[in-house]
């Protein structure tokens, strides 16, 4: 780990606060599905900097603590101590709550891979809430 580049991916509907938010109204007119999209945000990222928009957890904890869901800070950390080598550029937030995966699967996961391989990311780690 010491010699990788890692990239989380959190499961919380996380996006920056100017990001175009999650589809909540599609889930609401239809609790069958999810937004099978992904948002991307800045290894920089820190509470305050991010919205959860998630209707199946409590919001309020990302709001109080973004490394409780998408633990930038701490990597950050990890990093300068040594421990990893480094945080890579993006990391990635799609919403955990997708009963017809289809679209995630074929669609959002081979872009987010991309851009992944682009960054030249060694090691992924899921953060499932």
């Amino acid at each position: 780990l010491r010699e990788c580049r890692v990239a989380l991916v959190s499961t919380a509907a996380l996006a920056l606060s100017d990001d175009t938010p999650f589809d909540k109204e599609g889930e609401r007119r239809n609790p069958w599905w999810g937004d099978p999209s992904f948002r991307v945000l800045p290894r920089d990222a820190r509470t305050g900097d991010v919205v959860c928009h998630h209707m199946h957890i409590d919001a309020t904890v990302p709001e109080r603590d973004l490394d409780a869901v998408m633990p930038l800070a701490r990597l950050a950390e990890l990093a300068e101590r040594g421990l990893v080598g480094s945080s890579t550029p993006s990391h990635y937030s799609f919403m955990g709550y997708i009963l017809k995966p289809k679209e995630l699967l074929e669609t959002s996961t081979p872009a987010m891979i991309e851009q992944m391989k682009k960054e030249e990311v060694d090691v992924v780690l899921l953060v499932p809430v």
